[in-house]
């Protein structure tokens, strides 16, 4: 009889435990984000790409949002991921650096290498970050970079002719990296520079290739400029760091402040091949993402005459003033500008120079009922929130009144252009004060008529035909 009893109970705690497992799978298997993975292989990659073609590039992620919830799951450019559209989410997961960590496409993550301050995380990406966050802004870098920016900028006016068709995305991307190199390794203009200049723009031509590294792909020619600007920032390095026992004074650039790091510290967790390689990833910056927003500001204001109008107006005052006053412009002249700080923020968020970030879990996570399995690839889809009719009223329209209104705070969950956490970009203060400095003098030295270009955002924002303007000096 006992064992009968026995048999029972065994049977019955098996049973018991079959269907809360069961339960617990279900729950599971709800609270993971629902979707579509398109077809074999190739997933939703071709809507997705054809949707950053078009004149909305987040319409791709509006139409899955709309049937599945924002967040839902997908199979892009040849992974499964889950994508958020929801403000909320994205933040907790850019916030939350012990549970996800950065992850990349194959071919931009082998251009990055392993110890990019872009995928490292934990204790070494912290301390890399609070060092070029207070590197970034302080004053003194701030004086140089506006006053870079300025003379830069004018040496190039001073080539343009009455009438001439003027470039701007190319013009922007020069004087930009230009200066990004004196603030970076201390070079002027000159061949050094245009050669980088050169290497740079074929190393980023691969960021978004196949990752086959053979001869005759952009992987294979991105691998070897990055290769040649490597061995050239290791020459300056290994220059600097001769002569950096008998330095003193205040740091000029990015490298002597790392390098300066590397002398006080000597733990060996930052080395001088670290720095190298890091150095190569902040020229970014200077090719793609301020560049572009400086050309995306002077379509928009072309497109938009009252703002520009209003622009020209605030920046005339200002020039004005200081012609009177005898006084050379200092980095906060820029900043006081209180529309054209409008005009950057419209832009940025109409642009979404980042349209949306990758990250990796590292275990299960939930967040607001939804479960990112340990492993999962997830896109954090900012550019959705900055074109949400729910966060922004008529959100295509270029609007920089909507700032002046408080339609949204600054730096509220629904404006994150430089990212969010610790992850938030340590130059996002220098890229809108370099964006004031251009369009200030810019619109303050010339007139011009734009002819028609058209936004396009894969594989990164650009303007068609690089925004030419027929350019006319004020005299």
């Amino acid at each position: 009889m006992d064992w009968v009893l026995l048999l029972w109970s065994g049977f019955l705690s098996f049973l018991l435990l079959w269907f809360w497992r069961r339960s617990s799978q279900k729950e599971r298997r709800d609270q993971i984000p629902k979707g579509s993975l398109g077809w074999p292989l190739i997933g939703e990659t071709l809507h997705f790409i054809a949707s950053t073609h078009s004149s909305n590039p987040v319409s791709f992620m509006q139409k899955r949002a709309a049937l599945y919830g924002r967040v839902f799951k997908s199979h892009i450019l040849g992974r499964r991921v889950i994508i958020s559209t929801d403000a909320g989410v994205n933040k907790a997961i850019l916030q939350n650096n012990g549970s996800f960590v950065p992850y990349y496409p194959k071919s931009l993550a082998s251009l990055l290498g392993e110890n990019s301050i872009l995928r490292i995380h934990g204790s070494m990406h912290k301390r890399v970050h609070s060092l070029l966050g207070r590197f970034f802004k302080s004053p003194a870098v701030k004086d140089q970079v506006s006053r870079e920016f300025k003379d830069t900028l004018h040496l190039s006016m001073k080539e343009w002719k009455e009438g001439q068709v003027v470039l701007i995305q190319d013009e922007a991307q020069k004087i930009t990296f230009q200066v990004l190199i004196r603030v970076l390794l201390g070079l002027g203009p000159g061949e050094e520079v245009d050669r980088l200049f050169k290497e740079f723009k074929i190393f980023a031509e691969g960021h978004v290739s196949v990752p086959v590294n053979l001869p005759g792909t952009k992987m294979y020619y991105a691998m070897k400029a990055r290769e040649s600007i490597k061995l050239f920032v290791d020459e300056i390095i290994k220059e600097r760091m001769k002569k950096l026992p008998n330095t003193t004074g205040e740091m000029k650039d990015v490298i002597d402040m790392l390098l300066n790091e590397i002398e006080s510290k000597k733990d060996g967790e930052l080395t001088a091949d670290f720095i190298c390689g890091n150095i190569i990833e902040m020229m970014m910056p200077g090719e793609s993402t301020m560049p572009t927003l400086f050309t995306l500001a002077v379509k928009h204001l072309s497109d938009s005459p009252l703002a520009l109008k209003e622009l020209l107006e605030e920046n005339m005052e200002l020039k004005k003033r200081k012609i009177h006053e005898g006084e050379e412009y200092e980095w906060a002249d820029y900043m006081s500008l209180e529309f054209t700080q409008y005009v950057i923020s419209e832009s940025l968020r109409l642009g979404n120079l980042i349209l949306a970030t990758w990250r990796k879990t590292l275990k299960d996570v939930n967040i607001d009922g939804y479960l990112f399995p340990e492993g999962s690839c997830v896109l954090t889809c900012i550019g959705s929130v900055h074109l949400n009719e729910e966060n922004y009223e008529h959100p295509y329209d270029f609007n920089p009144w909507r700032w002046k209104k408080n339609e949204v705070k600054m730096y509220s969950n629904n404006f994150i252009p430089f990212g969010s956490g610790g992850r938030l970009c340590p130059g996002y203060d220098l890229a809108r004060l370099a964006a004031s400095v251009f369009l200030h003098h810019l619109v303050t030295n010339q007139r011009w008529v734009a002819e028609e270009d058209y936004i396009d955002n894969f594989p990164n924002v650009h303007l068609k035909r690089r925004m030419p303007i027929r350019i006319s000096p004020i005299s």
